[in-house]
């Protein structure tokens, strides 16, 4: 459960007066997610979300993330929008942290997934990448491959108390991924979380995509791998006809480039690292506890491996 700070109903009802908001029925912690505190709260007339900005958000890109939001929202991209108080800001603060309101988004995550649904979160993806083309604002990419480093020689030696005999093959990675990461890859606004719990459906529709903190300026083809990792994998192996759904989808969009075809298999041992990193951080600088349940390293370190093990282009896009 991703409730970092808790919230009384004392602060509820300030959120409330502060947004002009209808009179309280309810307000509950939500358990989806891990980076930010979220509440529901539920009005005579709507509900709401309050979503505290914990530590590993960049305060200073959330113009840019509110802006990834409304343009998206306004392409069709269905997403939480965020609403302004009665001053006209978007951003307060509570308990010395920054907090937005956001209109309740429709739907469900889910816990199982069809090789249709791939399709057509493939293809949303594409849309998403169409819809923010044109956006002012931009932000930098904060857990790429400098991130990745800085993590491994920090925690270097802890590696193989997380998961023994893996720091070595993470050196090589890292060493093999910063010579051949690809260049000049087109690019522009990527999702870089579009993990499954980050996706909603109603009535077997794509109702709206969340959490945008880890937006960024990056690689497309990158995005589509990140997304491939999530959603993939299923019990720990790799699906294939999943797979080729979800870029069949995105193709039905925006078609890859060679170039992105090519350098794919790397793009997908990137996406492992990124997220194996900040699990791996996690585990060994979070308490875990009944409001926030750590996720396991273990199971991107072994995505990692098996994209290590086929490096070849040919593999994915080879029916």
């Amino acid at each position: 459960m991703a409730v970092h700070t808790k919230l009384s109903e004392a602060n509820i009802k300030n959120i409330i007066k502060i947004y002009r908001l209808d009179d309280l029925v309810d307000f509950q912690g939500i358990k989806e997610g891990i980076e930010n505190t979220n509440y529901l709260l539920t009005t005579k007339k709507k509900k709401f979300v309050i979503t505290i900005f914990e530590k590993r958000v960049d305060i200073s890109s959330i113009p840019f993330y509110f802006e990834v939001m409304i343009n998206s929202n306004a392409y069709g991209i269905e997403c939480p929008i965020p609403i302004k108080d009665k001053h006209g800001e978007y951003i307060n603060i509570i308990k010395n942290k920054k907090m937005a309101v956001f209109i309740f988004l429709k739907g469900s995550s889910k816990k199982n997934w069809s090789e249709e649904d791939c399709f057509k979160v493939g293809a949303k993806l594409a849309n998403f990448h169409a819809a923010n083309k044109n956006n002012i604002h931009k932000a930098k990419n904060q857990f790429g491959l400098h991130y990745w480093k800085k993590v491994f020689m920090k925690f270097k030696n802890k590696l193989d108390k997380i998961i023994p005999k893996s720091s070595g093959i993470i050196e090589q990675e890292i060493n093999f991924i910063s010579h051949n990461w690809p260049r000049n890859l087109p690019k522009g606004i990527i999702h870089a979380d579009l993990f499954p719990d980050n996706v909603f459906f109603e009535k077997n529709r794509i109702s709206g995509f969340l959490d945008f903190y880890f937006s960024c300026n990056d690689y497309f083809s990158y995005d589509l791998a990140i997304t491939s990792n999530a959603w993939c994998f299923i019990n720990n192996k790799f699906n294939k006809n999943y797979f080729f759904s979800l870029v069949s989808g995105y193709e039905s969009v925006r078609s890859l480039q060679s170039i992105e075809k090519k350098n794919f298999n790397i793009l997908l041992r990137g996406a492992a690292l990124r997220f194996f990193f900040t699990r791996a951080y996690d585990s060994i600088n979070s308490i875990e506890s009944k409001f926030l349940k750590k996720k396991d390293p273990k199971e991107f370190f072994n995505i990692l491996k098996f994209h290590i093990d086929k490096n070849s282009e040919s593999f994915y896009l080879n029916e």
